[in-house]
């Protein structure tokens, strides 16, 4: 067998994306691995979901940017400096298929790839890739091949005398295509695991399957996702959902102002802000669930502030807005008023 080809830079860069990709794509869960990772860094910690949505939103461009373009980036460098230091790469080649291996020549140098200097063999749809036993890569484009059937036959012949000297299947066609497991789509149903999921599904149905129910079932997963959570995000504005929240707000006001109370009792006064009282005692929760979703007090914490042997204890009420009539204070009788430091506001 023997066959002539040419590649420009540009193949060169082609090449090497389409190998990436594929590679990449041979391992999907670790980046949802890094996805999920990422979210929790970002907004996992958080109760605001502007900040969770910009993580959940983020988090794949980030991942798919050191994971893919940086790496593309790195090796189209590397391509160029290699092509500019040695031009033998960029003319025209002439491939011999002999006993002992495989022969190149070009205008400039002949070389012989013996088969036990052949690791493996790839390919997809418009390369194929000589894996050699020193990590490099040898590109042969496929449309050097007058025929697919002979493309085909000539990833046969080299997988055969890999297998012959080494004893393996060395051999791997990426373009080798199993039918998709639809089952798997299920995953989609789960709520923030079916938008990761549906982006596996998307690469896997566009890239290796080339199956559109497969891309679909992908674009369900995200899509139901960001109807779970918008649905929720909605739900935490309707009046009924603020009045429970309200009513939560409240006891834990209730409670944060008992922990304030108790850090004087154990300290001999009050604290400059509630981190202290966090510190002091983990125990009691100082963050405000109406302020959940945002708002004036963005570290959605109680409103506090410590006025020489008093103190300003108090939500920001429905609105988020301090300072309102509908802010919060803690309940207090008003016969035991005068034992606490608490001063409440009266808005106008």
């Amino acid at each position: 067998m023997e066959i002539e080809y040419q590649l420009s830079k540009k193949d060169y860069y082609n090449a090497s994306k389409l190998y990436l990709k594929n590679s990449l794509l041979k391992r999907p869960w670790v980046f949802v691995v890094l996805i999920i990772i990422l979210i929790m860094s970002l907004g996992g910690g958080s109760n605001e979901i502007w900040r969770f949505s910009f993580a959940v939103v983020a988090s794949p461009i980030i991942v798919i940017a050191f994971m893919y373009f940086l790496p593309l980036f790195i090796i189209s460098i590397r391509v160029n400096k290699a092509l500019n230091q040695n031009q033998s790469g960029l003319e025209k080649k002439r491939l011999m298929v002999t006993d002992e291996g495989l022969i190149i020549e070009s205008e400039s140098k002949s070389q012989l790839r013996k088969w036990e200097s052949i690791a493996s063999v790839h390919s997809n749809d418009k390369f194929i890739y000589l894996i050699l036993a020193d990590k490099r890569i040898s590109t042969i484009p496929k449309a050097a091949f007058p025929t697919e059937s002979e493309a085909v036959n000539f990833l046969g012949l080299i997988q055969s005398r890999i297998i012959k000297i080494r004893g393996i299947a060395a051999f791997s066609d990426s373009t080798a295509r199993s039918k998709p497991d639809y089952a798997i789509g299920l995953l989609c149903l789960i709520p923030l695991v079916g938008a990761f999921a549906g982006l596996i599904f998307i690469a896997n149905g566009i890239f290796k399957y080339k199956d559109k129910w497969f891309v679909i079932i992908g674009i369900a997963g995200i899509v139901w996702t960001v109807a779970v959570y918008g649905s929720i995000s909605y739900s935490a504005t309707t009046p009924g959902f603020r009045k429970i929240l309200a009513e939560q707000s409240q006891k834990q006001l209730n409670s944060a102002m008992k922990a304030v109370e108790f850090y004087k009792m154990k300290n001999g006064s009050y604290p400059d802000s509630l981190e202290q009282v966090n510190d002091d005692n983990s125990q009691t929760s100082l963050y405000d669930p109406l302020q959940s979703g945002g708002g004036v007090n963005k570290n959605n914490e109680f409103n506090y502030q410590k006025v020489g042997n008093h103190y300003y204890l108090f939500s920001s009420g429905l609105d988020g807005i301090p300072n309102t009539k509908d802010d919060l204070y803690p309940q207090v009788a008003a016969a035991d008023s005068s034992k606490f430091g608490l001063i409440v506001k009266k808005p106008e």
